[in-house]
């Protein structure tokens, strides 16, 4: 019983990585990179704001969002000179 119970188990928690692997196969663009590449930056934000539903919680879109927070930060810190 416990041998079938962890084979279950096991099966279950490969076919939910696989899954989630589906799901998220772009790269993760860094922070960085996606300061350096601002169109891109741009696309991964309208992409985020179309379905945070599903995208919202991705490493993606929590790069994403952090590198409009520098930029947003970096300007009031421009306009303030």
């Amino acid at each position: 019983m416990r041998i079938t119970t962890s084979i279950l188990l096991v099966t279950v928690a490969a076919a939910l990585t696989g899954c989630n692997e589906a799901r998220n196969s772009q790269p993760t663009n860094t922070v960085g990179w996606l300061l350096d590449h601002r169109e891109e930056l741009a696309m991964a934000l309208k992409a985020c704001r179309d379905d945070p539903g599903a995208l919202g919680k991705t490493p993606n879109c929590i790069n994403a969002n952090e590198a409009r927070n520098k930029i947003t930060i970096q300007e009031m810190k421009d306009a303030l000179k």
